[in-house]
């Protein structure tokens, strides 16, 4: 049932003399540039109903679509006074010249539509308006049809079969413009929801850091007093307690840079600290051959703990792909306001094309489906999101497979450090 508006007539443009083709096709490249021009699709709907009424040279045009959860046709755009009042009322499939247009796929022309079965009179009841002769083309996304689109009421005579040939043109431009909104909207929805998932994984990753980040310190601290009170034979398992403690550490570290990697280092208040102090921290954390030449009195402002897991994991990543016969060196250069660190390796290497794959989360360069190596495969996303956060950047250079990797991260220094 439907409430009646007030009787209110549609008025139409003055009449105006029959369009030429040239005057056609122009006003069909206008919809053309519209679909390139417009981003508000409701308002697109509403040129392309103006543009075909002004096509067909008729007293108004609407654009209806398919409904599936009603299954009805549901007033999308529509030109002329009334055309607000019908957007959003809905239009059976049967009984209706919209929904005969709809379910036959064809042009439908109703020179009288008081006389005529098939026309839904309720709509002209509602809003006042007086349709006498309607003619409608389907609309086809992917050669089905999703909607109609009409014209009505002809300023002089009746419409032509010029007339119907134009409004297919419009339909299947109109029906353009659907398909990309539609696409839009769905890949909006896809956006939201891999928001969402990225918003629950850091939530879910910085809780686990929060949680493990008390008992593991209540683990390193008794496995110190362990190492120092149980007998000499026992001393290396408690050493072991320890490193496993730290090992374990790092990696909440980790789950916390990665629940953060696009926020500010301002989230972590800085400190002053010792680029030299915390690389033989991270080398004596790695198990292998590490040769550090760091010059002393190298200083910047940041985050101490983040700054040594970073070179934690460019260590171990070194020694990871390296042989346990090859070394891994480190040395430092400053100059010019920072310092460019430089770890060298003589391990695998690596081809062009994984220079920056490798920092990429999750990422091994392997030869095989399997990981070759322990570890999260965060450890060089990690290393870069921390030199980024401190005004740093982090690339890897290579010769190729077999002759090693250099890793280079430069910092800017506290004060602007110049080198003697």
């Amino acid at each position: 049932m439907h409430t009646a508006l007030a009787p209110r007539r549609f008025a139409p443009a003055a009449p105006s003399a029959t369009a030429t083709p040239l005057d056609r096709l122009r006003r069909l490249l206008d919809i053309n540039i519209a679909l390139n021009t417009y981003g508000d699709t409701n308002r697109l709907l509403r040129v392309i109903t103006q543009t075909a009424a002004a096509v067909a040279n008729c007293e108004a045009a609407s654009i209806l679509l398919y409904d599936e959860h009603a299954d009805a046709l549901r007033f999308e755009a529509a030109s002329g006074q009334v055309g607000d009042d019908l957007v959003g009322m809905l239009v059976p499939i049967h009984g209706s010249l919209a929904g005969t247009i709809y379910t036959e796929d064809r042009v439908v022309y109703a020179s009288n539509a008081k006389t005529d079965g098939r026309h839904y009179t309720e709509i002209d009841g509602d809003t006042g308006f007086d349709t006498r002769s309607l003619l409608g083309a389907p609309m086809r996304i992917d050669g089905r049809p999703v909607g109609v689109l009409e014209v009505l009421n002809p300023h002089r005579g009746g419409f032509t079969r010029d007339d119907a040939e134009a409004l297919l043109v419009v339909a299947a431009q109109a029906a353009v413009a659907i398909r990309n909104a539609r696409y839009e909207d769905a890949l909006l929805r896809l956006n939201q929801k891999l928001a969402d998932l990225d918003r629950l994984k850091n939530n879910f990753l910085a809780i686990t850091s929060h949680e493990m980040r008390t008992p593991l310190t209540s683990v390193r601290g008794f496995g110190q007093i362990l190492a120092e009170e149980v007998r000499a034979d026992l001393t290396p398992y408690a050493d072991a307690v320890v490193r496993a403690g730290y090992r374990m550490t790092n990696v909440v570290e980790t789950l916390d840079v990665m629940a953060s990697l696009h926020a500010d280092l301002g989230m972590h208040p800085g400190r002053v600290v010792s680029l030299r102090c915390l690389m033989v921290e991270a080398a004596q954390s790695v198990q292998g051959d590490i040769r550090v030449r760091f010059p002393e009195g190298v200083e910047v402002e940041g985050h101490g703990p983040r700054i040594r897991l970073a070179f934690t994991n460019l260590l171990r990543n070194a020694v990871q792909f390296s042989s346990p016969a090859s070394p891994v060196s480190v040395d430092a250069l400053v100059g010019d306001g920072g310092v460019h660190i430089r770890i060298r390796d003589e391990g695998r290497g690596l081809q062009a094309e994984d220079l920056e794959r490798i920092f990429e989360a999750y990422e091994q360069v392997s030869q095989g489906d399997q990981r070759e190596h322990e570890g999260l495969g965060v450890g060089l996303t990690v290393a870069r999101a921390i030199a980024v956060q401190h005004g740093g950047r982090l690339w890897a250079e290579s010769p190729g497979l077999g002759a090693g990797s250099t890793f280079h991260l430069t910092l800017p220094l506290l004060g602007g450090h110049r080198s003697a």
